[in-house]
């Protein structure tokens, strides 16, 4: 076996000549390699081809979602001629802005705060900063080219929770966003400050005012009091008219009274009269008498004694017969009478009814007390209701007040705003359907890889060989053409050949 060994060092450096020679001794030097160390480079190409495969097979799928945000720069107006309009334009994005606003997206704020949003807690192992940490490499941000739109895009192993943490993530990115431009410490936020203080002072206010109402019994105390008025003015007169009943009833049972006592109770219902004989004695006597009368005055003068006794005992006769009575009572019957009976039955009534006003008019005097009483204290507490009522419309006033200046600090900013950067939403992710990291791409890195390495690692085998394999090599080496060839002979029955 013959070999040609090359006489210069390492550091020799073959002269490099443009020619079509030169690339066809470089192909075939790759070839020769490969063929040569067929072995080494089937070995590796299969250990980097199987490395690729599993690898692809046993890591964890992971899934890309997306979304789009619109940013808008700050509004320039073009000012034309007077012949033509002015107008206004939005400027294109620069790098400096791209970076600026992915530098807010990726900040630890925006993710820490989608985080909680979306409610994701970290693996056992793992603590909350690493995670946050881990979802910042898993997050990219990219321009669109020729438009003023940023692609937004998470790599997750879930692709709904991939859709939905980078939904949450561009929520909170456009959340900081407006925080980050409008400064926080702006005339808006003094206001809100200061809208939570009197909202709480409002609150106070009238928690007061209602407990006091409640404590008291009060609803609407001018409401109440003219209606206490109208009501203790008609229950006067009522109570009055009552008593004036009170007493006219009083006043009558005494008359019925009264008349009761001079009612007799029995009443004669029978008489029976006869003749009085005493009377009619008198009268026979009477008769002689004056039969002697006149006898006498046949005898003596009418001045004579005898004559004036006997006038005297006739006048005497006719004086008692006038006290006796013609046709005295001999029988009487009674009965008992109905005219009391009525008026104690009247007088029982009045009874009846005037204990009955009696027992009813302690409770009405107790009412118009009562009512009265009520108006008394409603008078009393009527300023302490007007201070509480006045100082709890004076805080709502106030806050209503501090609302609006808000609203109108939150325009006058919100037109300052147009002038700067903003962004939009313009499409929310969904969750993607195919993965991220298939199989093919994998597959089609580990066959491609392992050919290049394997390649490559017999190229470099065979370059650390420093013979002359090829006729082409030992002429330029030599410079000088070569004659002929004594090939590689490694057995006996080659040598016989030859």
């Amino acid at each position: 076996m013959a070999t040609l060994q090359t006489l210069p060092d390492v550091t020799t450096v073959l002269p490099l000549q443009p020619s079509g020679g030169v690339t066809t001794l470089a192909v075939r030097s790759v070839f020769y390699a490969v063929f040569k160390h067929s072995r080494l480079v089937i070995g590796v190409f299969l250990l980097i081809f199987l490395a690729s495969a599993v690898t692809a097979v046993i890591r964890p799928t992971t899934w890309r979602a997306s979304t789009k945000v619109l940013v808008k720069l700050g509004e320039t107006v073009q000012l034309g001629p007077s012949q033509n309009q002015s107008k206004s334009i939005y400027l294109p994005l620069t790098p400096e802005v791209v970076k600026t606003e992915a530098d807010i997206i990726r900040s630890l704020e925006v993710v820490k705060q989608a985080v909680e949003r979306v409610g994701v807690q970290p693996e056992p192992g793992t603590s909350l900063a690493q995670m946050l940490a881990g979802m910042q490499l898993a997050l990219t941000v990219t321009p669109s080219p020729g438009s003023n739109v940023l692609q937004l895009s998470y790599v997750g192993r879930s692709p709904e929770r991939a859709a939905r943490m980078v939904n949450a993530i561009t929520d909170e990115y456009v959340d900081q966003h407006h925080r980050v431009y409008r400064n926080a410490e702006g005339i808006t936020s003094f206001y809100g400050k200061q809208l939570h203080v009197l909202h709480k002072e409002m609150k106070v206010a009238q928690r007061k005012l209602r407990n006091y109402q409640k404590r008291q019994r009060i609803v609407d105390v001018d409401q109440e009091m003219l209606l206490l008025d109208k009501d203790v003015l008609e229950q006067k007169k009522a109570y009055a008219a009552f008593r004036l009943k009170m007493r006219g009833v009083t006043q009558k049972l005494q008359s019925v009274r009264a008349q009761v006592d001079k009612t007799p109770e029995l009443i004669p219902y029978s008489e029976d009269f006869h003749q009085s004989p005493t009377l009619e004695g008198f009268r026979t006597k009477l008769a002689e008498l004056e039969s002697q009368r006149i006898g006498l005055l046949q005898a003596y003068l009418p001045n004579d004694r005898h004559v004036s006794d006997k006038d005297a005992e006739i006048a005497s006769l006719k004086a008692r017969m006038k006290q006796e009575e013609e046709r005295p009572l001999t029988d009487t019957t009674r009965r008992h009478n109905d005219l009391r009976s009525e008026l104690q039955k009247n007088a029982f009534t009045l009874e009846t009814l005037l204990s009955d006003l009696h027992a009813r008019e302690p409770g009405l005097h107790q009412r118009v007390n009562r009512t009265a009483k009520r108006l008394r204290q409603l008078r009393d507490r009527r300023y302490t209701v007007a201070n509480l009522k006045a100082d709890a419309d004076e805080k709502a006033y106030a806050y209503d007040l501090y609302r609006k200046k808000q609203e109108e600090a939150r325009i006058e900013e919100a037109m300052t705003f147009q002038s700067m950067v903003s962004v939009s939403v313009v499409d929310h992710a969904v969750p993607p359907l195919d993965p991220e990291n298939g199989l093919l791409l994998p597959l089609l890195l580990g066959l491609a890889g392992g050919l290049a390495l394997a390649a490559g690692l017999a190229v470099a085998v065979e370059y650390l060989n420093r013979r002359l394999r090829f006729e082409e090599e030992v002429e330029r080496y030599l410079e000088l053409p070569v004659l002929a060839v004594i090939p590689d002979l490694e057995s006996t029955a080659g040598i016989a050949r030859a």
